[in-house]
């Protein structure tokens, strides 16, 4: 138990330090193979010609896992919707609570909230997503996580490798190391009419740090500050990149619940940055 609780103050440590820290061989094999044989059913059950998985709880991960690759990518060649439909079908299959509630992550997350293990985390933004070869269409800029979340919560996010390790080649998540010590930033903002909304820090902070990639192998995981500046990673591979990510909030936190309850036919006042 005393190793146990110093694994997690230095693991604190380093977060309060650099906004970040990697835990290693987290996820079991057990999970991610059947986080695989989910991920081929919805393959099969988006009903294209000539797309199809077969014996997908006979076949080697590794094999599986190209399987899926491939006809991800035939599947976006015939239309980007089915891969959409398979995104948002993603974030609520039963696997994910296996990949998100992993009892080691869940303690840890607790210490860097500076909460109970026994309190409960509320869990948003479940999702894997699915990044194809030499498209940007939907990667981030520079950026930090908490304009797209909940105001005023808060919040470490989990970022991890689905089913192939994360290397520079096919997307390593970008990050500006002690950049999350800013605060909220303001930003400059901008609306592609594709992909997400753009939040992008102003050029003098940016300068201040220096960026840093992070590759991850299968199994392991990155938690990070909700301030910490970092930007998607280019997928320069022939594959599909497929990421795990999620928001862990502290619901416990004084007025978090105001996000949430109704007073008559009016939401109460949702709270907002001060600088």
């Amino acid at each position: 138990m005393i190793k146990r609780n110093n694994i997690l103050s230095n693991h604190k440590k380093e977060f309060k330090e650099n906004g970040f820290v990697i835990l290693k061989n987290v996820l079991n094999k057990k999970t991610i193979k059947n986080f695989s044989k989910s991920l081929a059913y919805l393959i099969n059950a988006s009903s294209v010609k000539g797309i199809k998985i077969n014996n997908i709880g006979k076949k080697s991960p590794e094999i599986l896992k190209e399987e899926i690759f491939r006809n991800l990518l035939h599947l976006e060649k015939k239309n980007h919707s089915y891969i959409a439909n398979i995104y948002d079908a993603v974030r609520d299959l039963n696997i994910m609570d296996k990949v998100f509630n992993n009892e080691k992550i869940i303690k840890l997350i607790c210490s860097l909230l500076s909460i109970a293990d026994d309190v409960p985390i509320y869990v948003k933004q479940k999702a894997c997503r699915i990044d194809m070869p030499k498209n940007n269409d939907f990667s981030l800029d520079w950026h930090q996580e908490s304009p797209y979340t909940i105001k005023n919560t808060d919040l470490v996010q989990i970022w991890a490798p689905a089913i192939e390790n994360i290397n520079s080649e096919n997307g390593a998540i970008k990050i500006l190391p002690g950049s999350h010590k800013e605060g909220h930033l303001k930003t400059v903002d901008f609306f592609p009419k594709i992909g997400h909304a753009q939040y992008v820090p102003k050029k003098n902070i940016l300068k201040k740090y220096n960026e840093k990639s992070i590759e991850l192998k299968i199994g392991d995981v990155m938690l990070f500050s909700k301030f910490l500046i970092h930007r998607s990673g280019e997928n320069n591979s022939l594959k599909p990149r497929l990421t795990f990510i999620a928001h862990y909030h502290n619901p416990i936190k004084k007025d978090f619940l105001k996000n949430f309850i109704y007073k008559g036919d009016k939401p109460l006042k949702k709270n907002s940055y001060k600088k």
